[in-house]
């Protein structure tokens, strides 16, 4: 498995892990996840858990709605992070 496709699947469990009322297949790469259920209160224990799952810290200017928007954006995040 590639690491971005392990990044990827990582990061829909913590998703689903957050949004509990959203199931795998309600989930798309694409997906927004404001619309689906995402809100300022979860998005932090969002970000909490993704920082402990993947052993990386974001600082401010990471934690925005561009950069958690979707299951690809935090991907593409998470491996600037890694690098």
């Amino acid at each position: 498995m590639k690491s971005i496709d392990l990044i990827e699947q990582k990061t829909k469990n913590v998703v689903l892990s957050v949004l509990p009322n959203i199931t795998s297949e309600d989930l798309s790469d694409s997906s927004n996840l404001f619309s689906i259920g995402l809100d300022s209160v979860n998005a932090m224990t969002l970000v909490l858990k993704l920082q402990n799952t993947f052993g990386i810290k974001f600082v401010a200017t990471d934690i925005n709605a561009e950069n958690f928007q979707s299951v690809a954006s935090i991907v593409k995040l998470i491996d600037e992070k890694q690098r």
